[in-house]
Parts: C-alpha cells; sequence; structure tokens
C-alpha cells in the first residue's frame, strides 16, 4: 500500500504520522487506496508497458491484465472502507458509481484491444484503454478524497 506525499485532509495527515511511527495503521483506521502519480500514468505495471507497440501487443495484454487486477484491488478496499462506514453513505454510493463506470469502460477497452487487428486499430485502442485506466485511477483517488465516517 502507497501513501500520498500530500494528504488531502487532516485526519490524513493524523493516519500518516501514527503509521510513520507505528509502522501500521491504527486499528479502525480505514484503508487508503493511493496510487503514484493521481492518474495513475506512474504506476509501475503502467510505465512498464505504455511504450508498447503492436508486435509487443502479448506484453501489452499481460500488462493491462495486471492493471485490471490492481483497480479490482482498489475497489475491493473501498469497498471494505464502505462496509464500516455509518454515515455520509448516500454520497459515497453517489461518488462510487464514477468508479464503478470507469471500471466497466477499462474493461471494454481490454476488449477492443483484443479485437484490433492492425497497427493502426490497436494504436488507438490502446489510447482509449490509457485514457480509461486515467479515468479509473482519477476516479479513485476521488473517492479517497471523499469526506467521509
Amino acid at each position: 500500500m502507497h501513501f500520498p506525499a500530500r494528504p488531502s485532509r487532516p485526519a490524513h495527515a493524523l493516519i500518516f504520522l501514527l503509521v510513520a511511527l507505528l509502522g501500521t495503521p491504527p486499528l479502525g483506521a480505514a484503508p487508503i487506496v493511493t496510487i503514484a502519480g493521481s492518474d495513475g500514468t506512474e504506476a509501475p505495471d503502467w510505465v512498464a508497458i505504455k511504450g508498447d507497440a503492436y508486435d509487443q501487443r502479448v506484453h501489452f495484454a499481460a500488462g493491462a491484465a495486471r492493471l485490471s487486477a490492481k483497480l479490482d484491488e482498489e475497489i475491493g478496499l473501498l469497498k471494505a472502507k464502505r462496509a464500516g462506514m455509518t454515515t455520509d453513505l448516500k454520497d459515497w454510493d453517489f461518488a462510487m458509481k464514477d468508479v464503478d463506470v470507469s471500471r466497466a469502460l477499462l474493461t471494454g477497452r481490454m476488449t477492443d484491444l483484443s479485437q484490433a487487428t492492425t497497427p493502426e486499430t490497436w494504436a488507438d485502442a490502446k489510447d482509449r484503454f490509457a485514457e480509461a485506466w486515467k479515468r479509473s485511477q482519477l476516479a479513485v483517488d476521488k473517492m479517497n478524497s471523499t469526506v467521509t465516517s
């Protein structure tokens, strides 16, 4: 789990301080889902595949599958956080819809990649996948900055 360099809320600052002092999150603290770069552009799995060309599409597909799994993990942590919430449920659920839509979009873009048969159509599908990945990570980041309890 990575923590952002600058917490977006004072409560996060306290959690980060406790983590730094104790080495683990305090009991009852909700996990914070974050990534390198708020839009996922520095995530190691993305960096490893973003320059792939058409003849490297098998490598790209494997990396895209890892990114998809990472997003599933992030969504799982968000759902775990939601399970422990007692207030702001309606606002949380509304904001979470963007994460769900982004997840569906990423899945669709992966399908587009697998169906591309020329370097041009693959490059276009790859660009659309990159935008879907960025959107999904921005949605997760937005969820992490949502005031909840």
